[in-house]
């Protein structure tokens, strides 16, 4: 895991976008949730790439580095639509100290309301079905964790905080993408 972690930090920075890689991952998912897988695709690389502030003219420098991007969001999606939901969140693992993998809950809940919020079109919440509305509301909350509170003892609090967001995606994914007949295909 962590290896595609450092990769992924790795192409970021040498894109020059000024996101971490769970935020980054957040938002894919968010987009996800939201819009077919194509249109997600689209937006997300757009969103990374004027993030970037990557002109037209170094996209063919870089195109090492977007591929990467685009297998790294065709994973996410082959990892969102596993039947055996070995779906994780991309952020920093157990080894990492605590305070950096919970700068990557809160940059991950940050990226997932940030992509929703754009795969929504502005439209409000309230017609959202109610267990999406309250994963959302939490993850706003996590989003707003006060970190400098963080002791080295709360591990056991980002390892559920954790576990809450793998299914909190998987849930609201379900809801918003759900499964057609028996077959496994995701409506997209």
């Amino acid at each position: 895991m962590r290896k595609n972690y450092d990769l992924r930090s790795d192409v970021l920075a040498e894109l020059s976008v000024p996101l971490s890689v769970s935020e980054a991952h957040g938002m894919a998912l968010g987009l996800l949730c939201g819009q077919v897988t194509g249109l997600a695709k689209s937006r997300w690389l757009t969103e990374l790439l004027d993030a970037a502030n990557l002109k037209a003219d170094a996209v063919q420098a870089k195109a090492a580095q977007i591929r990467e991007l685009d297998r790294w969001f065709e994973q996410t999606v082959a990892d969102l639509n596993d039947p055996d939901l070995g779906f994780a969140p991309d952020m920093p693992d157990e080894s990492s100290p605590l305070t950096e993998r919970a700068v990557g809950l809160v940059d991950f809940c940050s990226g997932f309301n940030y992509g929703l919020g754009l795969s929504s079109g502005g439209r409000d919440t309230a017609s959202l079905p109610a267990d999406t509305r309250e994963v959302i509301s939490d993850f706003q909350a996590i989003q707003n964790l006060d970190l400098d509170e963080l002791g080295e003892s709360e591990e056991g609090a980002w390892q559920e905080l954790y576990e809450f967001l793998r299914v909190g995606v998987l849930l609201v994914y379900e809801e918003l993408q759900p499964v057609v007949g028996g077959n496994q295909s995701q409506v997209h």
